[in-house]
């Protein structure tokens, strides 16, 4: 017998005359195919979501914390809406399969994505959302191809591949490097606790993105400090992410970020690669991991020109004169990157928590936390935290003139 739910297969005895009512796999009618339904735009499958649960304390709060519809906005975080959803029932199908084999597995992702879909969920929707979650609990499973779409703007670009490296982008060579400070370094804080961590291949930009690269993109200027050359400042996370995909989208290349909403409600999925890589080829943030192994191009000490600063190292409290300066201007590291360390401030992709203390390879941060990482430290910052190791967060949907960005490519 075969289920039209999950398509799993199972023999029946013959002497058997009462009718299969449950799969004993996915516990659906194998039977009766249920009305699908599907909405296309987020807000309206939440806000169906929300109807149909909205009893739900949790589920109800979340909802509330994404959209002012329900109520004020408050930060967002999409994996606890997602374990919200999963009230449904796709987040027991896939814990109920921790320990199985590769072909179970496989299934009850696609029992999930289900799931999803037949209640409120558009299928591209759902697949984005599983498969963010599948990748945090470690499964190798691979999308189908048509999983592997980008949900891009209407008007975009046809997507294509990294086929040249960007003006401006260095080819970083991966490696591993104890990220973070030891005990006895000057200016330490309590939060940059040393562990390996291995880096894959990236390219990086060999400055913070400008006003005047900003502007052509994006069509405005937020900054405090006024001039084509010095770095954006005074923009949100959220933002550098929107400038991240709209870059992506006039070069003709597939959006690393997926974004539902607007303004200060946005959420992000980062579309991941097959396998959970970094491999899509778009423009984005880069991570904390990739931010410290960067910005130290192979040093130990607590800053990429020694152990002591100099007026070399950036711009800070004691020479920048309480303002941006134009990009370039103090000499580059090592691997040739200009102003790692102080003028502006440069967002991550990482939520800020505490480190998790054990070798890593690319992680990309927790999976909680309000803020979101700044590194690099800022003009008018003391001079212990231009470090390489230092490490801040800050809200996602606040803007500040000492924050700016810098992009990498996979």
């Amino acid at each position: 017998m075969k289920c039209v739910h999950c398509d799993c297969e199972w023999k029946t005895s013959e002497k058997l005359s009462l009718p299969i009512t449950k799969c004993p796999f996915c516990g659906e009618n194998p039977n009766e195919k249920k009305e699908q339904k599907s909405y296309e735009n987020s807000k309206d499958a939440l806000a169906a979501i929300y109807t149909q649960f909205g009893a739900d304390v949790l589920l109800g709060d979340k909802l509330n914390a994404y959209f002012p519809d329900f109520a004020p906005s408050v930060s967002a975080n999409i994996k606890d809406l997602v374990y919200a959803v999963y009230k449904k029932g796709s987040s027991k199908v896939l814990k109920q399969n921790l320990n199985s084999s590769q072909e179970e597995k496989e299934r009850a992702v696609k029992i999930a994505v289900r799931n999803l879909t037949e209640a409120f969920i558009a299928p591209e929707m759902a697949e984005n959302i599983i498969y963010e979650f599948i990748y945090a609990l470690g499964w190798k499973i691979d999308k189908p191809k048509e999983a592997e779409k980008q949900i891009m703007s209407s008007s975009g670009p046809s997507p294509k591949q990294l086929n040249s490296i960007p003006a401006n982008f260095v080819y970083i060579e991966g490696g591993t490097f104890m990220m973070g400070s030891p005990a006895n370094e000057a200016g330490r804080n309590n939060n940059e606790i040393q562990h390996q961590v291995t880096i894959s291949p990236f390219y990086i930009c060999k400055f913070a993105v400008t006003q005047k690269e900003y502007r052509e993109v994006m069509g405005t200027n937020p900054s405090w400090f006024n001039e084509d050359n010095l770095p954006i400042e005074n923009i949100n996370w959220l933002d550098a992410i929107e400038y991240c995909n709209v870059l992506s989208q006039r070069e003709g290349i597939d959006p690393v970020y997926t974004i539902y909403g607007s303004g200060d409600n946005r959420i992000v999925i980062w579309n991941r690669d097959k396998n959970g890589s970094l491999g899509i080829s778009g423009y984005r943030l880069p991570t904390e991991a990739e931010w410290e192994y960067a910005c130290r191009a192979g040093t130990t000490v607590a800053y990429n020109t020694g152990a002591e600063i100099s007026d070399n190292t950036g711009w800070y409290e004691e020479n920048s004169g309480k303002t941006t300066h134009t990009v370039g201007q103090k000499p580059a590291n090592a691997w040739g990157l200009f102003d790692m360390h102080g003028n502006v401030s440069e967002w991550c992709w990482d939520r800020y928590n505490v480190y998790i203390n054990k070798e890593q390879t690319d992680p990309i941060g927790p999976d909680s936390g309000d803020d979101r990482v700044v590194r690099g430290g800022s003009w008018n910052y003391y001079k212990q935290n231009l470090r390489s190791a230092y490490r801040d967060g800050f809200n996602p949907t606040s803007k500040n003139r000492i924050i700016g960005f810098r992009l990498v490519r996979s």
